[in-house]
């Protein structure tokens, strides 16, 4: 189950854990990833099912209405870290024969605002 912190200034909307109710993932499919040696060092890779970007990107901008929160970034225009609004995306890793790996299947955020002009 993913946590996010709620920003409790702006309207509450519900996201239904899995302890109420059954899990209504925001994706059909799941995005696979995996971190392992790669070209670069240390990789993240991402799997998105093709059936599954729109959902992806719509279940973004649903967190970016919702579920903003205070966080820090590298900037590198500016070479520091920088602090700024962020949304989070959780998922559990897992560790196997070729390195880490896991899914990211979002609970869907029930009741979000219409995207259009709200970011």
């Amino acid at each position: 189950m993913m946590f996010l912190p709620i920003n409790l200034s702006k309207l509450f909307y519900k996201t239904i854990s899995m302890t109420n109710s059954q899990f209504n993932p925001a994706l059909p499919l799941p995005i696979k990833f995996n971190i392992n040696d790669g070209k670069f060092g240390t990789q993240l890779t991402l799997c998105i099912p093709v059936e599954s970007v729109t959902h992806f990107m719509e279940h973004i901008q649903n967190l970016v209405n919702t579920k903003q929160s205070d966080g820090k970034v590298y900037d590198f225009s500016q070479k520091k870290n920088i602090e700024t609004k962020c949304i989070y995306i959780n998922a559990k890793a897992l560790e196997g024969d070729y390195g880490i790996y896991g899914n990211i299947n979002p609970q869907k955020i029930e009741g979000a605002p219409n995207t259009q002009g709200l970011f």
